[in-house]
């Protein structure tokens, strides 16, 4: 079976869950069921571009980096490319591109999209991006038809609002890039002694609210921030101005070994995403056995299902939360342990490439 996947940033994986699960499912379906995969790529990304990643071809097209636009862009590129080329299906990433998959359904060409979060209500976006997230999002149940949903509070959503059933896969919680300790000297961090939040530093992450309670809370824990604010400068100066001096901010961390660090010697994962499915940075932190602290939003209680703790949007709320949890390690410690055996039992990604095979083989019957 030939596959062409699209609307990534590509292979190995960058930026964001989607390019994980690319990178993850790809070199599975490949090296594991013998399926032939083509990822194309965003050359601008990679000063590197081979022509095989662990078996999988790479194909490299520029983008543009333009808010809003970059995805969009690049995939209809890349779908110029990929109708050229005998591919079975037509596996993309990102329901901003559904337009994309018209065009390629329109061809006759067979089409699977990924239909992420609630795209429409990220408030990094203006009107008419708000807008245009609710109309493709329609766009995916009611012409691709064939979508994949990775929670299943989205698949209910789809369910309730479009009549229209999904696939629901979630994604692997584990990463095999080993641990490096070494970060823990870089940043003066003590095992078990401080809290972590892995995040776009966006609006509906709640990363500020997080900053502002954790500073009302006055714990004796340091609070790490791993992430960045490409497109929203002047966010990125609100959390600065929120920070205490115990709230440090280390940007990205593209060195997988050392992220598995500082997930795995985190005391608690705090987790304020509320717009999105299942989030794989939720999964990653329980893989690696840290009890995770969440939003109480359904996407991540669904997720955790009581192997966890939660806070709400409320003034005091996390604060109060943070301050109990600090006192009580022995239960932080076995919500942790929780976390990982529901991690390890139901979130791998050898369980999630089984069910894209499975699903893409139901396609071609």
């Amino acid at each position: 079976m030939k596959i062409a996947v699209l609307g990534a940033r590509g292979i190995p994986a960058r930026y964001g869950g989607f390019d994980t699960l690319v990178e993850e499912l790809s070199v599975r379906l490949v090296n594991q069921y013998g399926f032939d995969v083509t990822v194309y790529c965003r050359s601008n990304y990679y000063e590197k571009r081979q022509q095989y990643y662990s078996n999988v071809r790479c194909y490299y097209i520029n983008a543009w980096r333009i808010k809003g636009l970059e995805s969009l862009l690049h995939t209809f590129l890349t779908a110029l490319h990929a109708i050229t080329k005998r591919f079975d299906i037509f596996f993309i990433v990102d329901p901003a591109n559904a337009p994309i998959g018209i065009f390629l359904k329109l061809l006759g060409k067979k089409v699977v999209i990924h239909t992420d979060g609630l795209g429409w209500k990220h408030r990094k976006w203006g009107r008419l991006s708000r807008k245009y997230y609710k109309w493709v999002e329609s766009l995916c149940a009611r012409y691709i038809k064939t979508i994949v949903t990775d929670n299943p509070v989205m698949r209910d959503y789809y369910i309730e609002n479009y009549h229209r059933d999904s696939v629901c896969i979630a994604y692997g919680a584990e990463n095999a890039s080993g641990f490096d300790d070494s970060v823990l000297q870089e940043y003066n961090l003590l095992r078990r002694h401080y809290l972590l939040v892995v995040a776009r530093l966006e609006q509906e992450n709640n990363t500020d609210l997080i900053i502002r309670e954790y500073v009302a809370s006055e714990v004796d824990m340091p609070l790490v921030i791993v992430g960045d604010a490409p497109y929203d400068r002047d966010y990125m100066e609100t959390l600065k101005g929120l920070a205490s001096e115990r709230v440090l901010f280390v940007g990205r961390v593209d060195d997988q070994a050392k992220l598995n660090t500082l997930y795995a010697e985190a005391y608690l994962y705090i987790h304020g995403h509320e717009v999105g499915g299942t989030n794989p940075s939720l999964l990653r932190a329980m893989g690696l056995g840290t009890a995770p602290l969440v939003i109480d939003v359904p996407f991540n209680t669904s997720v955790i299902d009581g192997c966890g703790f939660t806070f709400n949007s409320k003034v005091g709320s996390l604060s109060e939360v943070l301050k109990q949890l600090i006192r009580t390690p022995e239960q932080v410690e076995q919500k942790g342990n929780l976390a990982k055996q529901r991690a390890d039992e139901l979130f791998t990604w050898a369980s999630v490439a089984a069910r894209y095979k499975e699903y893409f083989e139901s396609i071609l019957q």
